[in-house]
This record gives C-alpha cells, structure tokens and sequence, in this order.
C-alpha cells in the first residue's frame, strides 16, 4: 500500500530528474516559500539542501520587496551568476519555487527553456498533492486527535515514571 500522495511525490522527482538531465545541470530542488526543501534531483551528496531551502526563500521574499519598490508585483525568475556554478530560481505556483544549480553558464537558455516548460507539471502536481492532503487531514476528527495525543503522553510519562522508579533513592 501506498501512503497518499506517495505517486505525486514521485512525480515531482521524476520531473526534476528529467530536467536536470536534459539541461545537464548539477541538481534541482524544489522548495517552499517557508524554505522546505519538497524534493531534489540530480547530484545532492555535497549539497547542504536544507540551509540552501531557506537561504534561497529568504532571498526571494526580499527580492519580491524590491519588486515592490520598482511597481512590479514580483520577479518570477532570479539568476545568481557565479565563477564556477550558477543558480536560476523559478516561482512554481503560489507556494514553490524551483532551484537549478547549474555549471556552464552558456546552458543558460536551456536551463531556463526547461525549467518553464515542466513548471506547469510541477504546479500541476503540487496543486493536487496539497488537495490530498487536505482531503487526508480531514479523515481524523479532532477528538479522536486529542484522545491519541493524551494517550501518546500518558505512555511517554509513564515509561519515564518506571525508569524512575526503579533506580530508586541511592
């Protein structure tokens, strides 16, 4: 059995790992506005994705403040360039943003060509995992919450209480 949203959640890396192939960069994630990291693709092993997740959302929201100030709503696209490796950040939806870290800056274009062409898919994706999601949180009323989570603690205290008890005063 499958958890739900479990095939989305596969979807969404199917779809990052295809455009990190076909554009040849090093890695892709998807993040959050609130700097989660969703997904990634591509080479993560040296990558920390999530400080990059939340450096990356912070610098978006300034970056929509300095949208604000020149009269545009929000910029849909930044591109940090580096020496050696290069980053183009993608709005996907109202939630995510999609992040590329690439080498050869002349592959620009076709990072970008990518990324807009599966930023649909993504959004299309996202938007029917978080409705999964809702549809799923609304199977648990919230007495029976409240009834697991008291039982929850009571087991945790008591475990605490016999360790305690059986030290006993020394």
């Amino acid at each position: 059995m499958q958890l739900p949203g479990r095939e989305k959640t596969e979807a969404i890396k199917d779809l990052l790992s295809s455009m990190v192939e076909r554009s040849e960069a090093v890695t892709a994630l998807l993040i959050s506005r609130e700097g989660v990291c969703v997904s990634k693709a591509g080479s993560t092993e040296s990558l920390n994705s999530t400080a990059l997740a939340a450096l990356v959302a912070g610098m978006f929201a300034a970056t929509r403040e300095v949208a604000n100030i020149v009269g545009e709503e929000q910029f849909s696209i930044l591109l940090q360039q580096g020496e050696k490796r290069h980053i183009h950040i993608s709005l996907i939806g109202e939630r995510y943003m999609m992040v590329v870290v690439f080498e050869d800056y002349k592959r620009i274009g076709r990072v970008r060509h990518e990324a807009r062409t599966i930023g649909p898919d993504l959004a299309r994706n996202l938007e029917s995992r978080e409705k999964t999601k809702k549809e799923d949180a609304g199977d648990i009323s919230v007495p029976e919450f409240r009834e697991y989570a008291l039982n929850l603690i009571d087991r945790i205290f008591v475990v605490g209480e016999e360790d305690d008890a059986s030290s006993g005063p020394d």
